[in-house]
């Protein structure tokens, strides 16, 4: 139980960082992840983490007696708007590969924060020429772009392509204009992919 206005900043202080810290960073992460308690011990990692880089801060506001407003309002940066930011940095880490890169360099190879392979692939967002096949022989080509969406679920890796091609004599892709099209999750057998170009996309290509 909390028996005072201490104890609880202290729960706040030691909970609620990590958390907010871990959520702005997994907007940078793919792969949708599952919550549960166990994951107030990440919270607690991270939280010791952020304060061993604004120590000089806490040790001021724990030296002073008083909830005035400027300490409050201190408080708040320190417990809600400090940890984004630092998540921020933790999320633009993850995405430029930083510290990867660094201990790469130095014989060092940590496992990939990346989970699978289709994240890997399409956590980027470039713009790519791409010919899915599914399962039951069907081939869509098309261009896999920014106004294409591909799930970040593993439970449903469905894919929306913006623009697609109909395939002709001699593997000629021949444009339907502005049709996009839906692929639901588990028919997908193959993808391949070729770097776009504006132009339309036709077999001298390959």
């Amino acid at each position: 139980m909390l028996g005072s206005v201490d104890d609880l900043f202290i729960v706040l202080g030691f909970v609620v960082p990590g958390f907010v810290a871990l959520y702005v960073r997994s907007l940078f992460v793919v792969g949708r992840k599952t919550h549960n308690l166990n994951e107030i011990l990440s919270y607690l990692v991270v939280s010791v983490g952020y304060y061993a880089v604004i120590l000089p801060v806490i040790l001021w506001l724990i030296s002073g007696d008083g909830y005035g407003l400027g300490r409050i309002v201190a408080w708040l940066f320190i417990i809600l708007i400090c940890p984004a930011v630092f998540g921020l940095f933790l999320g633009i880490n993850v995405q430029k590969g930083f510290l990867r890169s660094f201990l790469v360099r130095f014989g060092v190879t940590p496992v990939h924060c990346i989970p699978t392979a289709w994240d890997w692939k399409f956590w980027a967002g470039d713009t790519n020429w791409v010919l899915v096949t599914l399962k039951d022989g069907t081939r869509f080509a098309g261009v896999c772009g920014p106004e294409s969406f591909i799930s970040s679920d593993p439970a449903e890796r469905d894919i929306y392509i913006q623009r697609i091609y109909d395939i002709g004599e001699d593997n000629k892709w021949l444009p339907r204009g502005d049709t996009g099209v839906l692929i639901t999750a588990g028919e997908i057998q193959t993808i391949e992919f070729w770097p776009y170009q504006q132009q339309e996309r036709n077999d001298d290509e390959k």
